[in-house]
């Protein structure tokens, strides 16, 4: 229970004439900060919390080191007040009054990264991370953030890596995107910056400017349109040139021919309004204009971070907002989502494809259990997913049976590694065995896999670029439309598969059934054809057939793409089929499996 006392006060970034208070990322920085009691101040015993953003790299504030990292030096003018200032845990420093109460309107100064060595910065562009303040008024132990808490602006470094997508799939005729996007070496956004952009490769069957200026206004990033004229696989080498220096790559493959259509999307991710980098305006933006995807969903966490979204409706209202606001039907699908936190029975992202989007919050009694979440959501438009489920940061408990008409998937890879297996490659930190996505398949749960970011980076769709994660995620959507009933559609049939990031195309059947379809038992007890094609980002290490517990591997090794039947023999109701596919470079793919009944 807060005091009255609690959370009062005003804080701000105390600037010279020509400072901003702005920093490049990863860099140091010096700010002084001032803070100023409320009309009931601070007790004595009380105490004023200074913390900046503790997810990623920000400098912990200390005392006492003056050469070090992050040395704040803590002051205040008022006659017979001290302050008794330590470090309570990472980027957290308490500074408890003693010798009297804090009064109303009396100031106390911080001056953070007061040494030579400075404070290190986030290693994410953003605008306004926060500087938190937070006050236990009557020394009680009880703190409350001041909403109102500075914040800087974090800038993106000079561009290093070139990002080049090009639409995965589409007839001759159809119109096709190619997006291209300068990063830095964290895989920000950059600022403005002036560039060609050569493409290689064109030839006959696909129609694209072979050259495109960036203007500074266009901050490292355009999409252009062309047409597919003739069927094929496209791949084109893209060079930049820029202050006099090169940055090359290569574009995802562009399949032009029969097949579904292919929808790239990120469904879990994090912004300032819980534990991730930037707004959500800039997460969305980063979804559609940098990673280039389809579709996306920012889904902040219900109770977790420095300010709960259960406790703050007018923030849940915000994010809701800004995915209408990002929504573009036909070119761009935005759709709100949060995520289910539960430290019980394991996390889960909850997407909405309708109007309809309440918080349905994990601490809520009324949803703080699976069974209960599923209940509420039963009647919208709307999906749970368990995520990271192997472990890492939680296991998902699976005594508990998904009920498919809410919970037809679970994402086996993002950031934190797969969950797909403990033979996976790339497995996620502090793996729990029993609870990875092929063991949910063993206990006859009929799953689709999908993957996406959970990047707490602000970098949608391409957390996997960034030297912060190992992996990272996305789902391929095999769609007619992308429209939110085609999607939704798409998901509940598990007409979708994972990656670990590249945009590998995969074509999986086993019999009649595609994957994420039901193959009949009388079907499968004889000879039954395997179908798999894959067209891959970068050449192939190995494509894997997982039958139950058995592994069969296809040779495959340096080739881009992979086009092959063969005979699987004597399937036994209720065993399961999946593709694996690994990468040379260590990209990975997962097919939704086909089932027997």
């Amino acid at each position: 229970v807060h005091h009255a006392s609690d959370g009062g006060g005003r804080a701000w970034l105390e600037l010279a004439q020509g400072e901003t208070g702005e920093v490049e990322a990863s860099s140091s920085g010096r700010w002084k900060l001032v803070y100023e009691a409320g009309e009931l101040g601070l007790a004595k015993g009380g105490a004023l919390y200074f913390q900046v953003s503790p997810f990623f790299e920000w400098s912990t504030p200390q005392v006492e080191r003056e050469d070090a990292p992050g040395f704040t030096r803590v002051s205040t003018d008022a006659d017979g007040v001290e302050l008794e200032a330590r470090t309570l845990d990472q980027q957290l420093l308490g500074i408890e009054i003693a010798g009297r109460a804090l009064r109303a309107g009396e100031r106390i100064r911080i001056e953070y990264g007061a040494g030579p060595a400075g404070s290190r910065s986030d290693p994410y562009a953003e605008t306004n991370s926060r500087l938190w303040f937070a006050v236990d008024g009557d020394g009680d132990g009880v703190r409350k953030v001041l909403a109102d808490s500075p914040g800087v602006d974090v800038l993106p470094g000079e561009p290093a890596l070139a990002v080049a997508t090009l639409t995965s799939t589409a007839r001759a005729g159809d119109t096709v995107r190619f997006t291209i996007a300068l990063l830095d070496d964290r895989a920000n956004a950059v600022g403005p910056c002036e560039a060609t952009v050569e493409l290689e490769g064109l030839g006959n069957g696909l129609e694209l400017p072979q050259k495109i200026e960036l203007a500074p206004s266009e901050r490292g990033r355009r999409t252009v349109e062309g047409r597919a004229t003739a069927d094929g696989v496209y791949r084109l080498d893209v060079r930049v040139t820029l202050d006099g220096r090169t940055l090359e790559t290569r574009t995802n493959p562009l399949s032009v021919g029969g097949g579904p259509r292919i929808w790239w999307g990120d469904l879990h991710g994090h912004s300032s309004y819980s534990d991730g980098s930037g707004t959500p305006q800039a997460w969305f933006d980063y979804a559609r204009n940098v990673a280039a995807l389809d579709l996306a969903a920012l889904t902040d966490h219900d109770h977790w971070g420095l300010v709960f979204l259960d406790e703050n409706p007018h923030l849940w209202a915000e994010l809701v907002g800004a995915a209408r606001a990002a929504n573009e039907p036909g070119r761009f699908l935005a759709l709100p989502g949060f995520e289910w936190t539960s430290w019980i029975y394991g996390h889960r992202h909850v997407v909405y494809f309708g109007e309809d989007a309440p918080l349905l919050s994990s601490m809520d009694e009324r949803f703080d259990t699976p069974q209960e979440l599923r209940d509420g959501l039963r009647a919208l438009a709307a999906l749970s997913i368990p995520h990271h489920p192997a472990g890492g940061p939680m296991a998902t408990d699976w005594r508990i049976a998904p009920d498919l008409a809410v919970e037809p998937v679970v994402e086996i890879c993002s950031a934190h590694g797969s969950s797909e297996a403990l033979d996976s490659p790339r497995v996620l930190h502090s793996p729990r065995p029993g609870h990875f996505g092929r063991d949910a398949l063993k206990k006859g749960y009929k799953l689709g896999f999908v993957g996406s970011g959970d990047g707490h980076d602000g970098h949608a769709g391409l957390a996997w670029k960034g030297p912060h994660y190992p992996t990272g995620g996305l789902v391929a959507v095999l769609a007619d439309e992308l429209t939110p009933a085609s999607v939704l559609n798409a998901f509940r049939h598990r007409r979708v598969y994972a990656t670990s990031g590249p945009r590998i195309l995969l074509r999986f059947a086993v019999g009649r059934a595609r994957m994420g379809e039901v193959l009949p038992a009388a079907e499968a007890a004889g000879d039954s054809t395997m179908f798999v094609q894959v067209v891959a980002q970068s050449p192939l290490e190995t494509i894997e057939v997982i039958v139950g517990d058995e592994i069969l591997s296809l040779e495959c090794r340096n080739e881009l793409e992979y086009s092959a039947s063969a005979t699987l023999s004597a399937l036994k109701p209720g065993e399961f089929v999946y593709l694996r596919v690994l990468q040379l470079d260590g990209g990975m793919a997962w097919s939704s499996p086909v089932f027997v009944e």
